[in-house]
């Protein structure tokens, strides 16, 4: 390149990156799991796959119709607003994570220990803490802690024969 000079020359050169279509994206958009809901978290959870937001809305309506794609697109604005689409903030309540990593899933859970009646005071502990900090009516904090004290002993009364006998 005879009179250009070379920062010129180096940009003439170098391709232009657009936004490009792959065969990734194709299968992105034509893959059901990524589209279902609930079904599309978990699958985007587990296998740690991304998917566009041009493809997604493209396969929501593709799956979902123009219902499909209206909600597609307000879930498109709710993640451009928060940073996470509206299922990965549901999995993040239910998890506690708050990163994009894939979540583990076990195959085989082992039982509880058998110091488990321990762990509920922790909790209760902890989530007394929070409502506390976060400035919750007194009496609405203990009605929630008295609904969440009831659920954890629920279970246990179920699953353990000495509880349940002297119930």
């Amino acid at each position: 390149m005879l009179g250009l000079p070379q920062t010129q020359a180096q940009a003439a050169a170098a391709p232009t990156k657009g936004p490009s279509f792959s065969f990734h994206d194709f299968l992105s958009i034509i893959n059901p799991l990524q589209h279902l809901p609930v079904v599309s978290t978990l699958y985007r959870a587990i296998t740690g796959d991304k998917i566009g937001t041009p493809e997604k809305i493209a396969g929501d309506a593709l799956y979902g119709g123009l219902l499909g794609a209206v909600a597609s697109i307000a879930d498109a604005a709710f993640e451009a607003i928060t940073g996470k689409d509206v299922g990965d903030t549901v999995l993040a309540m239910f998890t506690g994570k708050q990163d994009g990593a894939p979540v583990a899933v076990a195959a085989n859970t082992p039982a509880p220990a058998a110091s488990a009646p321990a762990a509920p005071n922790a909790s209760f502990q902890a989530l007394s803490d929070a409502l506390s900090s976060k400035g919750v009516d007194s009496t609405l904090s203990q009605r929630a802690l008295a609904a969440y004290q009831k659920s954890m002993i629920l279970p246990m009364m179920q699953t353990s024969p000495v509880l349940a006998a002297a119930q």
